[in-house]
């Protein structure tokens, strides 16, 4: 196999047109020199070198020989410099997959913020339900994703960083005869107008299962995949949705009461994703990022 070291020597050769001030050039002996083209040439099986009147010149063999090899060793600069650039995070890209209550969390702060720090990153990223989400990094489409797990999405080969963790509250209008109450019970929504997202969405599928395990049926509900909108609809006293104080307070309705459920339900938000980050030192930084932000913004 033709090594760079060899590649070197010839183009070495081709720009003195002398083996000695080649060898010169290379810090090595010109005995050694010449050896290590012969060498080549007898690995190649045709001469690359012909002397005329105390100089070298290259036959056609070895003239395409270095052009060839200048172009290889030109490309393996620019590889072993893109390597570098990536291992000290100047250049590549992640894929992101978020929350659609991602303002409420503080995210896109927390994105611009990296890559203010990280400009030459490329950040792709998708907003979806937790559920959709989860299934894109399984398949590897997303690199790192954040969003309200429940224990069974925790996966051996999944790595689950917990972010937060709240009370699920009933956004109820203020109005309605349960926003006179300190708090309320699954059982109190068998009969009332419930706006919930779809199946992709993981915290509507939380209150569900609540309901399913007190054997509780809602007989009317909406569909909406959008916070705000189905904070929207309550404010107009069409129905009765769920959310977390963050997210409440950061739309702010002003005809919508939050009361907490008894017993409490909860929603965990994680960080989760599946690649190794010793091998990936872009995302280990965002995942160290990211921690780090959203623990300034918990204590502030």
């Amino acid at each position: 196999m033709i090594s760079n070291r060899q590649m070197e020597y010839l183009l070495a050769i081709a720009r003195t047109g002398n083996i000695t001030k080649a060898a010169q050039l290379l810090h090595i002996s010109q005995p050694s020199l010449s050896n290590q083209i012969i060498s080549l040439e007898k690995q190649l099986g045709i001469p690359l070198l012909e002397r005329r009147r105390k100089r070298v010149y290259l036959t056609d063999a070895g003239q395409y020989f270095a052009t060839q090899s200048q172009k290889i060793l030109t490309q393996s600069q620019n590889l072993e410099h893109a390597m570098n650039e990536f291992s000290q995070i100047k250049r590549g890209s992640l894929r992101l997959g978020l929350l659609p209550i991602l303002c409420s969390l503080h995210l896109p702060e927390a994105i611009a913020s990296f890559q203010k720090e990280y400009p030459r990153i490329l950040l792709n990223l998708t907003v979806d339900g937790s559920r959709h989400l989860m299934e894109k990094l399984l398949d590897d489409s997303l690199d790192a994703i954040i969003a309200i797990l429940e224990k069974t999405d925790l996966q051996d080969d999944i790595t689950a960083i917990p972010l937060k963790t709240s009370p699920i509250y009933a956004a109820i209008h203020e109005s309605h005869p349960l926003a006179a109450q300190q708090w309320v019970t699954t059982q109190q929504l068998l009969h009332e107008s419930l706006i919930i997202s779809g199946d992709s969405f993981v915290l509507q599928h939380i209150i569900l299962e609540s309901m399913n395990a007190s054997r509780i049926l809602p007989e009317h509900s909406h569909k909406c995949n959008q916070i705000e909108a189905s904070l929207a609809l309550v404010d107009k006293n069409m129905g009765i949705t769920f959310c977390s104080k963050e997210v409440a307070s950061y739309y702010r309705f002003s005809h919508i009461v939050l009361r907490p459920f008894t017993p409490p339900i909860t929603r965990n938000i994680y960080m989760a994703y599946r690649k190794q980050l010793n091998y990936f030192p872009l995302l280990k930084a965002f995942v160290q990022y990211i921690e780090k932000f959203i623990h300034i913004v918990s204590v502030g």
